[in-house]
């Protein structure tokens, strides 16, 4: 979308066009991708609409856009808008300048999210905390920690409202006066599942509902897995607290990972059927998390600045620190990622580039991996080196 949009102008029209049932994100992208704005499309022609889409990009069928035609001629713009408006939900299309940058990123970024309250500050941190529905106590025991310590030290919770551990985690944040962020695989009007019908309230006034389903879509099986992206998408870290070995829970694990965010689990028994999942995570290369106090110390160590809010680190140097790196220094972020690396394979990889062949030793390596770590830039995990993220 161009910068220059005048999108107050525009979201009357972007929301008439993300309730078209069975576009989707990939449909509304084919359908702007030719005509740029959301009022253009509204105001073609038939003729138009079809030698557009039919005749010439050949990305709808005559019965899709039979669909979209009928939208337009039973879709009154200016008073569906204003009914939204007054309903007090935000509508945020990605041309929108409030949109999540977080979400611009990640795989099939949702093209429009609605929010009853606020998004999360995007210069604060963000922890996901997901696990299962029917948790043990000691799972209880962790969400609830979690919730309520990451919230007294201004870490923001973002979760499914899910029974269990999701809706234990926020509710502990809430009464800590925490900021806490519900994402729904269902309309922002929908409460589900009834059971978190106190903590969706409070969340309106302390933080936010969030969702890519328009107003009173209910929550369908299939919509859950497809609103777990949004959940890591927006948290800098995600914690699974319990999961068994084939969760749900572990959908969004992927996911995150997809996107580059942290992952960590909590630990349990080999015995323990909850905790297989946890246990296969950390077998897998996932931050082990013992303490809750040392977890939140690593993520916010993790941002720049964080006290003055000045902006999340999230495991990419800002520019000007990046430049004030020397050549080596420099090299060698770019060789390491989120993905563990040792020592020699960092090595290697240097001396693979002609110009480090003869001047790196591996001593020198080694002292400035360790610079590097006390910067905050990269991180360890056994003999392996990785971003911070």
């Amino acid at each position: 979308m161009e910068t220059s949009i005048d999108y107050k102008k525009e979201l009357p029209y972007a929301y008439w066009l993300h309730n078209i049932k069975g576009v989707g994100n990939k449909g509304i992208r084919k359908l702007l991708k030719k005509v740029k704005l959301p009022s253009r499309l509204f105001f073609l022609t038939k003729e138009q609409l079809f030698k557009n889409y039919f005749e010439e990009e050949k990305c709808f069928t005559e019965k899709a856009l039979e669909h979209i035609q009928k939208s337009k001629e039973m879709w009154n713009v200016e008073k569906e808008y204003l009914k939204l408006e007054k309903q007090k939900v935000g509508f945020f299309p990605e041309f929108h300048p409030s949109y999540p940058e977080a979400l611009r990123k990640i795989p099939d970024a949702p093209w429009a999210i609605y929010v009853m309250g606020k998004l999360p500050d995007e210069n604060k941190p963000t922890v996901a905390v997901i696990g299962a529905r029917e948790c043990s106590a000691y799972g209880a025991y962790m969400a609830k920690e979690l919730g309520k310590k990451l919230a007294a030290n201004g870490i923001q919770v973002v979760s499914g409202m899910a029974k269990g551990v999701d809706s234990l985690s926020q509710k502990a944040a809430l009464e800590e006066d925490g900021e806490v962020f519900a994402v729904l695989g269902s309309g922002v009007d929908v409460c589900y599942p009834i059971s978190s019908r106190q903590i969706y309230e409070q969340m309106k006034s302390r933080g936010g509902i969030i969702s890519e389903y328009p107003l009173k879509t209910e929550p369908k099986p299939g919509n859950f897995p497809a609103r777990n992206r949004i959940i890591s998408g927006l948290a800098n870290a995600v914690v699974v607290v319990e999961a068994k070995e084939r969760s749900g829970t572990l959908i969004t694990v992927d996911m995150a990972l997809e996107q580059g965010r942290e992952v960590y689990a909590v630990p349990g028994r080999g015995t323990d059927a909850l905790s297989k999942g946890c246990n296969q995570l950390i077998r897998d290369g996932a931050g082990i998390l013992f303490d809750v106090e040392e977890f939140i110390t690593e993520i916010q160590k993790s941002y720049v600045n964080y006290e003055g809010g000045a902006g999340i680190k999230n495991g990419i140097m800002e520019q000007k620190l990046f430049a004030s790196l020397n050549q080596l220094e420099q090299k060698i972020l770019e060789i390491i990622d989120f993905y563990p690396k040792t020592l020699q394979k960092i090595y290697d990889e240097l001396i693979d580039n002609v110009k480090y062949r003869e001047e790196i030793e591996l001593n020198k390596l080694m002292y400035t991996l360790l610079k590097l770590e006390k910067m905050g830039m990269i991180q360890t995990k056994g003999d392996n080196y990785l971003l911070k993220s």
